[in-house]
């Protein structure tokens, strides 16, 4: 019975909170329709527990028209209780959805960007979801703008969704498959036991790169672009977004990882947490970037980094919208992807991916994704979307698989594009059809990596599609530029071959099988484009003749590569116009100088514009200007002093404000160019000539003016700072004064409060003399001024001295003190019989100080100026002085004794005083009292004091030497210390103990040193500690656990001093435990000493009280036992039997 009730009870609390948390007794909901699309996209409508309904108040969603019922997808239309579905919001977040110009325009939005976009246009809604429970904002996506929401329909129906500000459609959470067939015949199930250790010998031997590797490297020509070019995809990244990527694999190497479920929230991130229990990702990621462990090469590009997205779970069955989209997001948001590799998708044409994937291009990546596994008219989404780079399938044969999917696409009437938007067709760039797929690649029997280190052999769009990934990493790895994703996509394309010769793209092949090596060729060369040449001026119509340097950067040779001339119309900057163009071949590393010659339009305005030479990698451009009619001024530039011609000088031509032409002279002064025919104006100059003009008239075509120019010399500058030659503050005021070679004066300037000046000169040699009050003037001589430049003396004066002057006098009587000593810093001065004094003093703050003798010195601060004079008197106050006189004591001191001393002192001081003896014995002793003060001591007299000196009785004999010392004077005395008598027989000092405490340490001794026995103990007992081998007899019962009530504090209640009877060896009885209750519990050492027992108490822990080995009465001891009991915290008997009752009877209920 108790059995029942308790598995009663657990049945209850284990359902009662999944029924609170589940709503059980809720009705159940209908069955989602499939997917109103093209295709045959698996729907997740997973519906869960309805909620009582509720209105939704008009006033919380956007007035106006209710959108069209076309805008929830089918599948939702008749759903109640709780469903989940992705809302999509107006507006892409991005440029390229209807205003770019094609797929080619490569990077126009930034990921910040569409995330700002989007969390605009979904603000209305998640104010909307606040406001109502029913409705759930479960994850908010960029890449499309949209969010995964869960809403109770039965509270909030589908179609009031439309109604919040921003809502453009809502549609199902989809299912996304692997674009794959299961593995090839002959091949064991994934990473299981039909994996072989490496590929089988189904490879081609690559002659270029004498490499063995599987078929599909080999058709791509991976190991031709390996070998040529050097490189291996080192620097490109490839996110595999897939089922994962096994990183213990030999061949693979993850250097990047995220995994999200089907809700799109993160479940884990970082390459330590990659996995794969489907092999699927496995084996893509090693057809991308596969090594060579096992002999044969698998990956394209083997030294690229992998990033594993895992969006699909364990079984491989399918991944929802919304978790690819998480993906999609992950990898856009990692700077270092290159290349979004998907062999996935949804069978059909699925608008809800055009949004995500062309975001995706016009942020940068490029999207690679296969075409569908449905064969011929089929084709699956992402891949069919135009901006994607759709991959189908061939053999080894070259021949198309037949499971490949590939159909001709018609944007308008193939896409249901009212599933995202209410546009009645796609983005204005698409093409009116189109073809899937773009290429081809591999996809027939791949040998590629699994789980578990093995290989096997699968088919599918999916196994092209790495091929492709692949060759773009070799791409972007091999250029020495940035290479966009949209000439990846192109290149890609232009440079496939089609087996059969053809020009056009068709529903097998596309434009061909993918060539990795033609690829790679097409940009890894880089003509990098310099020194430009063009004349300043052209006529229109008329030759434009232009040269520049192009060398080729790049790994590989450049064949007929095109490059060419440009010109901008000056009146429309739009209109950019080819006026020829050459095909240039340069070897790696090698430049040529290309001319290239051209004809100005005749419809082109006039004015200045930009020329160009551009290769398809780079551009120089430069400045010309187009005029009507073109003539020429020519001259020649001269010195204006000497006449003699200037080289390097800049002439300009102006009409009006406007320069239209511009030269340099020559090293014969001369100039011509080439200005539009009209009233100019010429001038000529450089850093070091001074500016001059002329002007000429131009009035057509083909005329030409001579303008001459004379120059004069530009001014140059003196300037600087007049500072002082101690580094305090510079002079204020100071006067520069300049005169020329001859000695007149040609300037003279004041330095303002900071000290500096400054005066325009002509270019020569000059005298400049600097000077300020209270400083001493300096004179700089032959200082030059060059034209156009700044020259500084670097002028520092020095400050004057200034004079501190006074009378020192004493202060009892005011007299003056004659032969009194003055001193500041360096300098002093002795006072004269009238005590005056008078010093010369830098300036600064410097201390005074008067001395003399018999009077105490005085010392005073004084802050000094330049050149200043100060008066500073010093009064002194007289003092004693004390010379020591006499020094007086025992010649001898034996060790161990000490001697009196005597000092005599004498005050041949001003004043009456009490001296002050400090004493030192040398090599050592004590003396006392030290200092010692002899007081009241009269002008003139003589007064002694006493000290004791002791010596230690281990000081050393011989010399010492007794030095008495005052402030003024010191005499020293020598003395002999000698050795006392040590014959007697005291022991010396053995022990600080009498011998009458029992604690051990022994008394004086008697002779030879103190004992350390332990005293007897009082009561007469033998307390002498045992051997610790020998067993303690005693220690067998608690008798001898006994407290002395006469203990020494001599109290009558018995005391807590303990002994520990292990500290007097008593060993514990032979079988180590003790009786307890009936039963023997074996006894463990505590912490503190004590023994501890499990299920009982020791001897120590009964008796309450530790052993004490000095008093052994058994009367005591029983006594103190009685009392101890009482106090112990703990169980005693009576506790334990009262335990052993209350398990019995609750047993015993527990049972009825």
């Amino acid at each position: 019975m108790a059995v029942i009730v308790l598995v009663a009870c657990l049945l209850v609390g284990a359902v009662a909170p999944v029924a609170v948390a589940g709503g059980i007794g809720s009705a159940g909901s209908a069955p989602a329709s499939s997917a109103d699309s093209a295709g045959t996209g698996a729907v997740d409508d997973a519906v869960m527990g309805e909620t009582a309904a509720s209105e939704v108040s008009a006033s919380e969603v956007s007035a106006g028209e209710t959108p069209a019922r076309g805008a929830i997808s089918p599948g939702l239309r008749s759903v109640d209780g709780t469903v989940e579905l992705v809302v999509r919001f107006e507006g892409d977040a991005k440029v390229g959805s209807t205003d770019a110009e094609g797929p080619g325009e490569s990077g126009t939005v930034s990921t910040e960007g569409l995330k700002t976009a989007a969390a605009n246009s979904q603000a209305d809604f998640d104010r909307f979801a606040d406001r109502h429970h029913a409705v759930t904002v479960d994850r908010h996506f960029w890449l499309a703008n949209a969010m995964l929401v869960t809403v109770d329909t039965d509270r909030v129906p589908i179609d009031r969704l439309l109604e919040v500000r921003g809502v453009e459609r809502v549609h199902e959470n989809f299912r996304v498959e692997l674009d794959s067939a299961t593995a090839d015949d002959g091949g064991g199930s994934v990473g299981g036991s039909g994996s072989v250790a490496g590929p089988d010998p189904d490879f081609a031997s690559t002659t270029s790169a004498s490499t063995n590797a599987t078929y599909g490297v080999d058709m791509v020509r991976a190991p031709d672009v390996w070998t040529t070019f050097d490189t291996r995809g080192e620097g490109a990244t490839v996110a595999v977004i897939d089922t994962g990527i096994d990183p213990d694999h030999p061949d693979l190497t993850v250097s990047g990882w995220a995994e999200y479920n089907a809700s799109g929230a993160l479940v884990s991130e970082g390459p330590e947490h990659a996995y794969d229990e489907d092999g699927h990702g496995t084996h893509v990621a090693g057809s991308v970037a596969g090594g060579n462990g096992s002999g044969t090469a698998i990956g394209v590009a083997p030294a690229a980094d992998l990033y594993g997205i895992k969006t699909f779970d364990e079984s491989g069955e399918g991944a929802t919208f919304v978790q690819v989209l998480a993906g999609m997001e992950h990898a856009m948001d990692e700077s270092s992807v290159d290349v979004l590799q998907m062999s996935l998708g949804a069978d059909g044409t699925f608008a809800e991916f055009v949004e995500p994937v062309r975001n995706a291009r016009d942020a940068g990546k490029i999207v690679v994704a296969a075409s569908g596994n449905r064969g011929p008219g089929t084709s699956s989404s992402p891949g069919n979307v135009y901006d994607a780079t759709a991959v189908g399938a061939v053999d080894r044969n070259r021949d198309a698989a037949y499971f490949s999917g590939g159909q001709t696409l018609n944007g308008t009437e193939d896409w249901n594009w009212s599933r995202v938007d209410d546009r009645s067709g796609p983005p204005d760039d698409w093409p009116e059809k189109y073809v899937v797929p773009d290429v081809a690649a591999p996809g027939v029997s791949v040998n590629s990596s699994v789980p578990g280190g093995g290989y096997e052999r699968f088919d599918g769009t999916s196994m092209a599609a790495p091929h492709v990934s692949g060759v773009a990493a070799l791409m972007i790895s091999a250029s020495p530029r940035d290479v966009t994703d949209d000439e990846l996509h192109e290149t890609i394309r232009t440079t496939a071959n089609h087996p059969d010769g053809a020009t056009a793209p068709d529903a097998r092949y596309g434009t061909g099988i993918v060539d990795g090596f033609a690829a790679v060729s097409a940009v890894a060369p880089a003509y990098d484009v310099s020194d430009l040449s063009v004349p300043a001026t052209v006529e229109r119509p008329g030759p434009l003749n232009a040269t520049a340097t192009v060398t080729n950067t790049g790994r590989a040779g450049g064949d007929n590569r095109t490059v060419e001339l440009r010109l901008t119309d000056p009146e429309n900057a739009s209109n950019v116009t080819v006026l020829t163009e050459e095909n240039v071949s340069i070897a790696s590393g090698n430049e040529t100088t290309v001319p290239l010659n051209g004809t100005v339009p005749s419809g082109f305005g006039t004015g200045e514009t930009t020329v160009t030479i551009a290769s398809p990698e780079d551009a120089a451009t430069g400045s010309i200007r187009i005029a009507e009619a073109v003539g020429t001024v020519n001259g020649t530039v001269t010195d204006a002093d000497t006449n003699a011609t200037l080289s390097g000088i800049d002439v300009a031509v102006e009409n009006g404000t406007e320069t239209v032409g511009t030269a340099v002279t020559g090293p014969d002064g001369a100039y011509e160019v080439a200005v539009p025919a009209t009233n100019l104006t010429v001038t000529a100059s450089n850093a070091t000539y001074a500016p001059a003009d002329e002007t000429v008239s131009l009035a057509e075509s083909g005329d030409t003016a001579t303008a001459n120019v004379s120059l004069a010399l530009r001014n140059g500058t003196l300037a600087g700072g007049v500072d002082a030659s101690d580094g305090g503050d510079p002079p204020t005021n100071a006067t520069v004064t300049v005169t020329n070679e001859s000695g007149s004066e040609v300037a003279a300037v004041e330095s303002g409060a900071e000290g500096t000046y400054a005066v325009d000169l002509r270019p020569g040699a000059y005298d400049v003399t600097a000077d300020a009050p209270d400083f001493d003037p300096t004179t700089e001589t032959g200082v030059q001024i060059e034209p156009n430049a700044t020259t500084d003396p670097g002028f520092r004066l020095g400050p004057r001295p200034a004079t501190v002057f006074g009378t020192v006098v004493n202060s009892s009587g005011g007299e003056p003190i004659a032969g009194a000593t003055t001193t500041v810093g360096s300098a002093s001065n002795v006072t004269d019989a009238d005590g005056t004094y008078s010093l010369a003093v830098d300036r600064g703050t410097r201390t005074v100080t008067a001395a003399a003798d018999g009077y105490a010195n005085s010392s005073q601060s004084v802050d000094l100026a330049a050149n200043e004079t100060r008066e500073v008197n010093a009064s002194l106050a007289p003092r004693a002085v004390f010379s020591v006189r006499e020094l007086t004591g025992p010649s001898d001191i034996e060790r161990g004794e000490s001697g009196e001393f005597t000092v005599s002192v004498r005050n041949d001081g001003r004043a009456a005083g009490d001296a002050t003896v400090d004493v030192d014995v040398t090599p050592g002793g004590s003396a006392s009292p030290n200092p010692t003060t002899i007081t009241g001591v009269a002008v003139g007299e003589t007064d002694a004091g006493s000290f004791t000196v002791s010596v230690g009785s281990d000081a050393e004999t011989g010399a010492y030497e007794l030095t008495a010392t005052t402030d003024d004077d010191s005499r020293s005395l020598s003395f002999e210390v000698s050795g006392g008598d040590s014959d007697d027989d005291s022991g010396g000092d053995g022990g600080s103990d009498d011998g009458s405490s029992d604690d051990g340490s022994g008394g004086d001794g008697s002779s030879g040193g103190g004992g350390g026995a332990r005293a007897p103990s009082s009561d007469g007992t033998d307390d002498t500690e045992e051997s610790s081998t020998e067993p303690d007899e005693t220690n067998e019962t608690d008798e001898t656990n006994e407290t002395d009530e006469t203990n020494e504090t001599g109290e009558t209640d018995p005391t807590n001093e303990t002994e520990d009877v292990g500290s007097v060896g008593d060993d514990p009885i032979d079988d180590e435990s003790a009786d307890i209750e009936g039963g023997t519990v074996d006894a463990e050492p505590s912490s503190d000493g004590e023994t501890d027992a499990d299920g009982g108490a020791t001897d120590s822990e009964t008796d309450g009280e530790t052993e004490d080995t000095q008093n052994g009465d058994d009367e005591a001891a029983a006594e103190s036992d009685s009392e101890t009991s009482d106090d112990v915290p703990g169980f005693g008997f009576a506790a334990g039997i009262a335990a052993v009752l209350v398990t019995a009877l609750v047993t015993c209920r527990s049972a009825g």
